[in-house]
């Protein structure tokens, strides 16, 4: 084989690694950014519907009753909840959800799910120091 062959098959082989790695480049990635930015805000309003859900069962008297009583400081916890996000903040919340919605119908077994909300912000705030 001559050297001119040989170099023109190793120009072809160049060439054609260079043109298909600018191809592949050039292809859509698999979330675009708009995609990407939507999923983001989602994100973002769902957490924050998540705090507000479970700073509005802290500010009702009755768990802040309870709170004073076990010498816990609510404004604290209000604090902690806002550094939680993603699962540690939905799991907060769905307690908070049954603890409000015990609180709204006055059920007797709200002690129960407050006082689980209630150490589950304990455990924030000591894993948030």
């Amino acid at each position: 084989m001559s050297i001119r062959a040989t170099a023109t098959g190793v120009a072809f082989v160049v060439s054609s690694l260079l043109l298909s790695s600018s191809a592949i480049a050039q292809q859509r990635h698999i979330v675009d950014s708009v995609n990407m930015h939507q999923a983001l805000a989602a994100q973002s309003a769902t957490d924050q519907q998540n705090r507000d859900v479970v700073i509005g069962v802290l500010h009702q008297s009755q768990v802040r009753e309870l709170a004073n009583k076990l010498g816990l400081d609510v404004t604290r916890a209000e604090s902690a909840i806002a550094t939680l996000s993603g699962p540690e903040l939905t799991r907060v919340a769905t307690q908070a959800r049954a603890a409000n919605t015990q609180l709204a119908g006055g059920s007797n077994m709200v002690i129960i799910s407050t006082t689980t909300l209630l150490l589950i912000l304990i455990i924030v705030i000591l894993i948030v120091r």
